[in-house]
């Protein structure tokens, strides 16, 4: 696969400038202040899920849960390391919070109990114990006692660096070397990418190593940019690109041929390729 700098360069200038579109996560739960511990524990345990989920229906169903007097105890972390695992199993359930039935509650859990036991129930002091500083941050996520993970899925290659995009665009709290992260690749952030051609050429294999291949096309495609008045960082693409596939190159464009039905009004189809594009746990790309 040949990456493509130049055109990323154009592609990002034209997404940072025009992104306007809300994300799944941007809507808080009822009463919950923007920036409280109460939002930064919302943000942080609902993301841990986001792997492989329709992200929508996930943010949807965190906020039910956490507008459910029964189920709020679930975004405390004093609660959550008090709680049986079988009643943290159902009630997570309830709303549909939890899909892999084992797995999500159990590392729902486990990240509640972290928390609890080391930083006083509060990611903030977690937060400044890596002086705020992004790449430490996800470095420690990476901790285990015992053998076992201390943050499991949160420490995830994609949920990592989700995590910290959204602790500077949600929550709002400023890190440190935002520009070492790299941009948080799933299905449609990869569609994305390969549909504007910033990434092109012939793949089948493994989605991990056409992966690897985005998120350096981003890390460069950025450099020089300015966003907001400040240098531009490979995260900042994570939200237009995401938001492009899911309202565009997800529906609207045909896998095989490339064929759009949404070409002509396209912010981007100056540089929309044909070919096919097929993004799952494997990758097929001719472009």
């Amino acid at each position: 696969m040949r990456i493509d700098v130049k055109r990323g360069q154009e592609v990002a200038k034209i997404l940072l400038s025009t992104n306007s579109n809300e994300m799944p996560e941007d809507l808080l739960p009822t009463g919950v202040a923007k920036g409280s511990r109460e939002h930064l524990m919302f943000i942080t345990l609902t993301v841990s899920l986001d792997y492989i989920r329709d992200a929508v229906r996930l943010w949807e169903a965190s906020r039910e849960t956490f507008e459910d007097q029964k189920t709020r105890y679930l975004f405390d972390p004093t609660t959550l390391f008090e709680t049986p695992l079988e009643k943290i199993t159902e009630d997570m359930t309830a709303h549909g919070l939890a899909q892999r039935q084992h797995k999500d509650p159990f590392y729902w859990k486990k990240i509640g109990e972290t928390f609890h036991e080391k930083w006083k129930n509060d990611p903030r002091n977690f937060l400044y114990s890596c002086n705020l500083d992004a790449p430490t941050i996800l470095q420690q996520l990476k901790e285990r006692d015992n053998g076992h993970p201390l943050y499991p899925f949160l420490r995830g290659e994609k949920i990592g660096p989700l995590w910290i995009r959204m602790l500077r665009d949600n929550v709002g709290i400023e890190l440190k070397n935002m520009d070492k992260i790299p941009i948080p690749v799933d299905t449609h952030v990869a569609r994305a990418t390969l549909a504007t051609g910033v990434v092109r050429g012939r793949y089948d294999g493994n989605s991990r190593n056409l992966f690897n291949d985005i998120r350096s096309a981003w890390f460069e495609s950025v450099k020089g940019l300015k966003v907001n008045g400040r240098s531009a960082v490979a995260l900042d693409l994570d939200e237009p690109l995401w938001n492009l596939s899911k309202n565009g190159c997800s529906i609207h464009r045909d896998n095989a041929t490339g064929k759009c039905e949404v070409y002509e009004t396209c912010k981007l189809k100056n540089y929309c390729v044909t070919g096919t594009i097929v993004i799952n746990n494997k990758a097929e790309v001719n472009t």
